[in-house]
């Protein structure tokens, strides 16, 4: 007999090699699942088709009841429900006993974007004269000036990057594949740390497939990445809280800020969903008020009525 702790199994692999969840997402569902499994152990269900939505909602309950937060409440029903698809897929079931299960998410934690002046700091403070500086610089700008996840940058390629077409080719979640424009300043440390910086760093290194490398030469590391950070944030005294994706927060909102299209802003994050998008128009008030202003008819100024005699206004 297939158990449940064996089908819990069968979906993580099926995840992590067909769906492309990333790493992350299969770790953080995996311990979800885990929680499940022993949950259902202590009610005597070691059957996945004995699986129902009273029991499923009781092991959110108790989840919440031993503290955790909102936002893991939500993922640990959105891994009940991919399980509960991938079960009505294998035919354990015909329907899937999580398909309407959701929980209240509380209320939403917004991203913390660095103003334009703290992220002008913050990519002067590395040198510009050695290989480590220039590398840092690079990756600042790819984190800031592309809106690139950490996860992306240091898994990025040098064929990834298109100098010629200022661009950055990548596969992001889901295996879902986009293009981002590389802005002037992206471009040139780019292509200062590929032809000044990367040369030296790999020397007498074995060759690396990865486009941003240690001092020894091997690949760097999202933990890496956070220290590098971290470094440069004291040193520019800036806000020691700030993460690898506040610079990606930074991106989205102040293109959001200078007038740029959701659409245009979702295409370059690589969201699937427009409303994990939206999220940003909350931190970029200003230009929503703009639009308002200009364009609500409630909002926007009166046209002046035309003369009674039927002149028209003189401009």
């Amino acid at each position: 007999m297939t158990t449940l702790d064996d089908w819990i199994d069968r979906f993580l692999a099926f995840a992590a090699a067909e769906r492309g969840f990333s790493p992350h997402t299969v770790a953080a569902y995996a311990r979800d699942l885990a929680h499940l499994g022993a949950f259902a152990e202590a009610h005597t269900i070691r059957d996945a088709a004995a699986l129902d939505v009273t029991l499923l909602r009781e092991f959110l309950a108790s989840e919440r009841r031993r503290g955790l937060a909102a936002r893991s409440q939500a993922r640990a029903a959105a891994a009940l429900r991919s399980f509960g698809r991938f079960l009505v897929l294998e035919r354990v079931v015909a329907v899937s006993p999580a398909a309407d299960l959701q929980v209240r998410s509380g209320v939403a934690v917004l991203p913390h974007a660095p103003g334009a002046e703290d992220m002008r700091i913050l990519l002067e403070a590395p040198a510009a004269d050695t290989p480590l500086g220039r590398r840092d610089r690079a990756m600042l700008e790819l984190l800031y000036g592309a809106g690139l996840r950490v996860s992306e940058v240091v898994r990025l390629r040098p064929a990834n990057v298109d100098l010629e077409a200022n661009c950055v080719r990548l596969v992001g979640k889901g295996s879902r594949e986009r293009v981002v424009p590389l802005g002037r300043m992206a471009r040139a440390r780019l292509e200062e740390y590929q032809n000044l910086a990367r040369p030296l760093l790999v020397r007498g290194a074995r060759a690396r497939a990865e486009l941003f490398v240690s001092r020894r030469g091997a690949p760097l590391s999202r933990q890496m990445v956070w220290k590098v950070l971290k470094r440069y944030l004291r040193a520019a005294s800036l806000d020691p809280r700030l993460s690898p994706h506040s610079l990606r927060h930074a991106f989205a909102t102040h293109l959001l800020d200078g007038g740029a299209d959701l659409r245009a802003v979702q295409a370059m994050l690589g969201h699937a969903d427009v409303a994990t998008t939206q999220i940003y128009t909350h931190v970029a008030p200003r230009r929503l008020r703009e639009v308002h202003r200009r364009y609500h008819p409630r909002d926007a100024a009166p046209a002046r009525p035309a003369p009674r005699d039927g002149r028209r206004h003189p401009d």
